[in-house]
């Protein structure tokens, strides 16, 4: 009976999520336009800083030598990583900015399905994205990516999901504490984009912020899925093995800091604007 209220609630917060994206109609335009955006972009720099769109020092750091697939591959992660930040930060920040986020986390439902609840519409988006990307990128762009590597990708993939969502789990805690979150956001977000290697390999920054890139779960992700995308499982071992290192202690260290956040922040009300 209980796991029958959960999925009902589950679907209605869904439903919710889904029809406000719905009321904005240039949003799935914008966000597909985003990606063509991303995509050209990567192929300009990758010709104006190397005269050619395959690069020999690109090889040798990485093992590909056409920097556009391998700025597709660091794009699809990348937003696929979001999703989870989004889903987790912008769901509270809603609520907040409503007014609603007492009458909410008062419903007779568990934290987490309030959470999925929002973030089932975004992962749902992303895979939508995801079947008109990639089509359209080999069309277009000339993307060279192997199927069969491609969705031995996905459960790597998959596994990076773990930390990504135990970060986000992470700011949605820190922004129950803040009068104004969206600097927090904005910068947040920015340095994960600057630290996710989706357009250039990590290898390339200065060594702190090698450091500060490999503790966070979106550059080991997008590193272990273009490895096992260019070369399988078997050599991609290492890769693997600290992506599920640092996932799982983004996801324990998410849980609790949410745990704690939201307690100290009832004690002295949930804040709305």
């Amino acid at each position: 009976m209980a796991v029958t209220e959960e999925l009902r609630a589950l679907y209605g917060v869904a439903v919710k999520s889904w029809r406000i994206f719905l009321s904005y109609k240039l949003w799935m335009i914008s966000d597909i336009m985003l990606g063509f955006f991303f995509v050209g972009q990567a192929l300009l720099i990758g010709i104006g800083l190397t005269g050619q769109r395959n690069s020999p020092a690109l090889q040798r750091m990485t093992g590909y030598s056409d920097y556009l697939t391998f700025a597709v591959l660091g794009f699809m992660v990348l937003g696929f990583g979001l999703t989870f930040m989004s889903g987790f930060v912008w769901s509270v920040v809603d609520e907040l900015y409503a007014g609603t986020l007492e009458y909410s986390f008062a419903a007779p439902m568990r934290r987490i399905t309030f959470f999925l609840g929002n973030v089932l519409v975004r992962i749902f988006l992303s895979f939508i994205y995801m079947a008109v990307y990639i089509p359209l990128f080999v069309i277009v762009f000339d993307v060279h990516i192997n199927s069969a590597g491609f969705f031995k990708g996905i459960p790597v993939l998959l596994l990076g999901t773990v930390g990504m969502i135990g970060l986000g789990m992470t700011a949605a805690g820190i922004v129950l504490y803040l009068r104004d979150p969206g600097p927090f956001i904005n910068i947040l977000e920015m340095l994960v984009f600057a630290l996710s290697g989706a357009m250039y390999p990590i290898k390339i920054l200065p060594k702190p912020l090698q450091l500060l890139a490999k503790a966070m779960p979106y550059a080991p992700t997008s590193e272990a899925v273009r490895k096992v995308v260019a070369f399988g499982y078997s050599n991609s071992i290492n890769e693997i093995g600290y992506l599920l290192f640092i996932s799982t202690i983004y996801a324990l260290f998410g849980y609790f800091v949410y745990k704690w956040s939201e307690k100290q922040a009832r004690i002295v009300g949930l804040k709305s604007y």
